[in-house]
């Protein structure tokens, strides 16, 4: 006669994560003004007629520029966070 005894054994339950509204707005928002912030650099990147890359010097941005997009992106990047947080946390008290 065989006894079938079986021991216990661990059992991991994973929790599917809620994705919402607010976290994609977030995400998409770090993805925008780093995208924002690597097109400073990226600008004077251009293709010839024989489709090889070169750095134009002429499309480079100067200091104050730079600084004036830098606010741009910063001050922007500010107030859509704020509008995304505050809108989810009043409409769902």
């Amino acid at each position: 006669m065989n006894i079938n005894t079986q021991t216990s054994q661990e059992v991991e339950l994973y929790k599917k994560r809620k994705i919402t509204i607010r976290t994609v707005l977030n995400i998409y928002g770090i993805f925008a003004v780093v995208g924002l912030i690597i097109s400073i650099f990226t600008i004077p990147v251009s293709v010839n007629e024989d489709m090889q890359l070169f750095y134009n010097k002429e499309l480079l941005m100067g200091k104050r520029k730079i600084k004036e997009f830098l606010l741009f992106i910063f001050s922007s990047s500010v107030t859509y966070f704020i509008l995304v947080n505050v809108h989810y946390k009043h409409f769902n008290k």
